[in-house]
C-alpha cells in the first residue's frame, strides 16, 4: 500500500488532519487546532511555533530552538485523535512527519482491520485495502482463530 493512502487511512483512523494551506489557519475558514511554523529572531535566528494559530506566542510554552523537538510533538497530537494540524510542506517534508505517521501505522493496523473487520469502522478501507492489509500484516479474525 502506498505511503500516502496508509497515513491517510491512520489520520482518518484517529479522527485528525493535516492541511498545508495557509487559508485554513488564518482565515477562519476551518477549525485549527495547532500551527506549526518557522519564525526568525531578531537577529536572524530561525525558531518554530507549535501553537493555536490565534494564540499570543508563549515563549516557554510554544517555541521551539530546534525543529527535531516537533516531529513528535505533532505526531503525538495528531494521533491522540481529533487535531486538525496546520504545517507548511516543506516543513512537513524537513520533519519527517510523513515517514513517523508511517510508522505508527503498524500501532494502529490491528485495530484499524478489527474496526473494518467488524463493520463497526467509517469504511476508511476498501475491500482489496481490508484484504491486503490482512495479508500484509498476518491478520487472523477472530472467529477463524482456533484455541
Amino acid at each position: 500500500m502506498k505511503t500516502e493512502r496508509t497515513i491517510e487511512i491512520l489520520l482518518e483512523f484517529v479522527d485528525s488532519e493535516i492541511t498545508h494551506n495557509a487559508n485554513d489557519a488564518y482565515c477562519n475558514i476551518t477549525d485549527i487546532d495547532y500551527a506549526v511554523e518557522q519564525e526568525s529572531t531578531a537577529d536572524g535566528f530561525s525558531v518554530y511555533t507549535f501553537k493555536h494559530p490565534n494564540d499570543e506566542i508563549c515563549i516557554s510554552e510554544n517555541l521551539y530552538y530546534y525543529d527535531s523537538d516537533l516531529t513528535e510533538l505533532i505526531v503525538t497530537a495528531l494521533l491522540d485523535g481529533g487535531a486538525k494540524i496546520y504545517i507548511d510542506e516543506y516543513m512537513y517534508e524537513d520533519l519527517y512527519i510523513e515517514s513517523e505517521l508511517e510508522n505508527q501505522f503498524e500501532e494502529f493496523v490491528d485495530d484499524i482491520i478489527a474496526q473494518e473487520s467488524n463493520g463497526k469502522g467509517d469504511n476508511i478501507l476498501t475491500k482489496e485495502e481490508l484484504k491486503e492489509l490482512k495479508e500484509e500484516y498476518e491478520y487472523e479474525d477472530e472467529d477463524t482463530e482456533t484455541a
